[in-house]
C-alpha cells in the first residue's frame, strides 16, 4: 500500500486521533490579590480581543495555524468570539465563529450526557440503578460482582474489555445496529478505574433513544438545540451545514477528504457546531442550566455533571459527567472542568471555571502541535497566574515505595507501559514513552516530576494497583508477575523478554505451561499478539477461514486488515494464516503499528542493512534495527553492518523479544 494512502487511513482510527497525551499538574492556589486583579481584566471584551490577537498572530503559531474560531464568556456575556485563519486555505475563505461548522468531536459527550440528566430529572433514568434495566433485549455480559450503573458510563469507569471501534466498513451504520455488533464485556468492577470509553457514550445515545421513543438526533434537536437557539447545530451533517463546514487538514497542511461518522450521528463525537452556538451552551452551563427564558437542566443536575464523581487520587482531579480534567498542568489553583475533542483535521477544547463564571472554547481545523493546550495555558497564566508552593513531604520508607513499583500498562492502549523503580535516595523512577523520570514524594501515593508533572497511584483492597501519568485519557494497571514456564529458565538469553511479552498478554501459551521459544511464529498468532496491543477489539466477523487450531486469531487478523495494517489477497482478503511469518514481515507490522502511535521514526542506530530484504520491507527493517528491537540472535558487524536475517521465520522467542522491545522503546521525544 503506498505510505501516504496508508498514513491517511491511519489518521481515520478515533482512538488514536484522540490520544491527548499530556501531562496533569494540578497547581497550587495562586494569591487573592493576584486572582481578583487579573480576573477583572477578564471582563473586558477589548482587551480580551487583544490578547487573542495578540496570542495569534506569533509567528510560530501562525506558521502551524490553518484556521481557528476562539470564543470566550464571562457571565451571561460573550467577550469575545472571533475567527482566525481560514476556513478553506485554497479559497482563503475566513473562519466566521457565527456561520463556520466544525466537528466538535468529543464535546458531542456533554450533549449526550445532558440528554441522560434530563431523563434522570424526569425520573426515566435512575442513574445508580442496574443499567439492564435500560437496555430492552441487549444483554452485556458482567464477568464481576458489580452492577454496571449509567453512573459508570458518564464517567468512563464502565469496566468494559473495549471502548473503541476503529476499522470496519467506512459506511455509516445506524447507532443502534453499532451498539448491538460492538457489545463488550464487562471485565473490571464498574467505578473501579478510569479508561476513556466511546462504547458508553453511544451506548447512552442508546439509551436515550429508547427512553423517549424518538431518534436520538432528534431528541437532542428539540430538548438542547432548539431550547438554546443553537441553529448551527446538529448530530446529522445536513446540506446546510455542509456548505459551511470548515476544510480539514492534515499536519502538512493537505486537505482531508470527507469521511463519514461511525457510528452514523454518533452520540460520543458525531456533532456539529459553531463557535457562537458553543457561546450558548457555555452560558448555559455557567449559568446553572438556563439561557435566557429557557432552562434545559436544573441547578442540581448541572452541578452535578460538573462535579468530580471519578478520581484517582484526592489532589488530581477526575471526571464529571461527561466532563474532564485534561491540561491541569494550566489550572493554576483554580478548579476547571473542560472537555476535549478529535477527530482527523478537528481539534477543540472547552473549559469552565464555575467559580469565576469564564467559559472558553477553541477549535482548530488542522492536525499538528497542540495548539489548544498553548492557546489555554497562555489564557490561564495571563488572566489567572499561580504561583506553585508545592513543598515535598516524604512519607513512605523505602519498603513502602518498593510496593509501587513494576510494570503498569494502560487500560486503553496496551501499549503504553510505565516502568516504575525506586532510586537509592527514596524517589522514583518512572520510564514511558517520553523518557525517564525522577519523582518525589509529596503526599502518599502522589509523587511530582522535574517539571511539575504528577504521577498519582491506587491500591485497591483486592490489591489491584493503578497509575495515572503523562497520559490523560486512563489510567494503567499493575501487571501481575510473569508466568513460569518449564522450557525457560532464568539463564535462558530469552527469559526476561518472554515473561514481560506474557505479562503484557501479547503472547499466550497453551495449558502446559511451556513457551516453546524455539518453535516458528505463525502470522496468525503474532498479528494476534500486535493487536492486543493496540487495545482494539477483534471483529466479530470475518470471511477468513483456516484450520482449526487459528480459529481464534481470525477476529484480530480480521481487525488487522481493515486498520491497513495488512492487506488479504483477492476478493475474500483470503490470507495463509498458519504459514510461519518472516522476520521482515513482523518489521513491517511493527513499523506500521509505530506510525499509528505517532512514535518518533528517525532514530538511527548507524548500521546498515546487509543480507538481503525485500524493497517493500527495507524501511521497516531499518527501523526495528535503529531501535535495537531485536535478541541475541542478530550480531553486530564491526564494519558497521547488520544482517536482519529478514527472510528467516520469526521464532517465538524472536516475537516476545520483539513485541517486548516495541512496549519498552517507544518514543516519542
Amino acid at each position: 500500500m503506498h505510505i501516504r494512502t496508508f498514513v491517511h487511513r491511519l489518521v481515520l482510527l478515533l482512538v488514536l486521533s484522540s490520544l491527548l497525551i499530556s501531562s496533569f499538574v494540578p497547581q497550587p492556589t495562586a494569591s487573592a490579590s493576584a486572582l481578583k486583579q487579573q480576573a477583572t481584566r477578564a471582563t473586558e471584551a477589548k482587551e480580551v480581543e487583544a490578547f487573542a490577537d495578540q496570542f495569534f498572530n506569533q509567528p510560530k503559531i501562525k506558521e502551524q495555524l490553518t484556521g481557528a474560531a476562539v470564543v470566550l464568556v464571562k457571565n451571561d456575556q460573550v467577550l469575545l468570539e472571533k475567527g482566525y485563519g481560514y476556513a478553506d486555505i485554497s479559497s482563503k475563505k475566513p473562519i466566521d465563529p457565527e456561520k463556520t461548522v466544525f466537528r466538535v468531536a468529543s464535546i458531542s459527550k456533554l450533549f449526550t450526557a445532558t440528554a441522560v440528566m434530563q431523563l434522570a430529572e424526569q425520573g426515566a433514568i435512575d442513574l445508580q440503578a442496574d443499567l439492564q434495566t435500560y437496555l430492552g433485549d441487549l444483554k452485556i455480559v458482567n464477568k464481576t460482582n458489580k452492577t454496571l450503573t449509567m453512573e459508570h458510563l458518564l464517567t468512563h469507569t464502565s469496566g468494559f474489555d473495549y471502548t473503541d471501534s476503529a476499522g470496519g466498513s467506512a459506511k455509516e451504520v445506524p447507532n443502534s445496529q453499532f451498539i448491538k455488533e460492538n457489545v463488550p464485556t464487562i471485565v473490571r468492577e464498574p467505578g473501579e478505574a478510569y479508561r476513556y470509553d466511546n462504547y458508553a457514550f453511544n451506548l447512552q445515545g442508546y439509551i436515550v433513544e429508547r427512553l423517549s421513543g424518538v431518534p436520538f438526533t432528534q431528541y437532542v434537536q428539540e430538548h438542547i438545540f432548539k431550547p438554546l437557539g443553537m441553529g448551527n447545530s446538529s448530530f446529522k451533517l445536513t446540506p446546510e451545514l455542509r456548505k459551511y463546514l470548515a476544510v480539514p487538514y492534515t499536519a502538512q497542511k493537505d486537505p482531508i477528504p470527507e469521511y463519514p461518522s461511525r457510528p452514523a450521528e454518533s452520540p460520543d463525537g458525531g456533532m456539529f457546531s459553531t463557535g457562537r452556538d458553543m457561546a450558548k451552551f457555555m452560558i448555559t452551563q455557567l449559568n446553572d442550566g438556563q439561557l435566557a427564558e429557557a432552562r434545559i437542566l436544573s441547578r442540581d443536575s448541572v452541578k452535578d455533571m460538573q462535579q468530580i464523581h471519578h478520581q484517582i487520587h484526592p489532589q488530581v482531579a477526575g471526571t464529571g459527567y461527561g466532563f474532564e480534567s485534561f491540561y491541569q498542568n494550566s489550572y493554576n489553583g483554580q478548579r476547571v472542568i473542560g472537555k476535549g475533542g478529535d477527530l482527523p483535521g478537528y481539534h477543540s477544547w472547552m473549559w469552565l471555571m464555575p467559580e469565576q463564571k469564564v467559559g472558553g472554547f477553541v477549535i482548530f481545523n488542522g492536525d499538528g502541535p497542540d495548539l489548544r493546550e498553548v492557546f489555554f495555558k497562555a489564557f490561564m497564566n495571563h488572566y489567572y497566574p499561580g504561583t506553585p508552593t508545592t513543598t515535598s513531604t516524604p512519607v513512605a520508607s523505602q519498603a513502602e515505595l518498593g510496593k509501587l513499583t513494576g510494570i503498569y500498562q494502560d487500560l486503553r492502549l496496551p501499549f503504553w507501559i510505565l516502568q516504575v523503580s525506586v532510586t537509592d535516595d527514596g524517589k522514583l523512577k518512572i520510564k514511558d514513552p517520553y523518557g525517564s523520570h525522577t519523582l518525589r514524594e509529596i503526599a502518599p501515593l502522589l509523587f511530582e516530576d522535574e517539571l511539575g508533572s504528577k504521577a498519582a497511584f491506587q491500591v485497591n483492597s483486592n490489591g489491584t494497583q493503578y497509575a495515572f501519568y503523562n497520559k490523560m485519557d486512563s489510567w494503567a494497571k499493575k501487571v501481575p508477575e510473569p508466568n513460569v514456564y518449564t522450557d525457560v529458565g532464568n539463564e535462558h538469553p530469552y527469559a526476561s523478554w518472554i515473561h514481560e511479552a506474557g505479562q503484557l498478554g501479547v503472547l499466550t501459551p497453551g495449558g502446559d505451561s511451556v513457551f516453546h521459544p524455539q518453535q516458528e511464529m505463525t502470522r496468525a498468532e503474532f498479528i494476534s499478539g500486535l493487536m492486543r496491543l493496540t487495545g482494539m477489539a477483534p471483529s466479530k466477523n470475518t470471511s477468513l477461514t483456516s484450520e482449526l487450531e487459528a480459529k481464534d486469531y481470525l477476529g484480530y487478523v480480521q481487525k488487522a486488515i481493515e486498520l491497513g495494517l495488512m492487506q488479504g489477497r483477492g476478493p475474500e482478503q483470503s490470507f495463509a494464516v498458519t504459514a510461519a511469518i518472516t522476520r521482515q514481515e513482523a518489521a513491517v507490522l511493527m513499523w506500521r503499528a509505530a506510525m499509528i502511535a505517532g512514535v518518533n521514526m528517525s532514530k538511527s542506530s548507524g548500521f546498515k542493512l546487509a543480507g538481503d530484504t525485500a524493497p517493500w520491507a527495507v524501511d521497516a527493517v531499518q527501523y526495528i534495527v535503529n531501535n535495537g528491537m531485536y535478541g541475541p540472535e542478530i550480531a553486530r558487524n564491526s564494519a558497521g553492518t547488520l544482517d536482519y536475517q529478514s527472510n528467516d521465520p520469526l521464532l517465538r522467542q524472536e516475537a516476545a523479544a520483539l513485541l517486548s522491545l516495541f512496549c519498552n522503546r517507544l518514543s516519542l521525544n
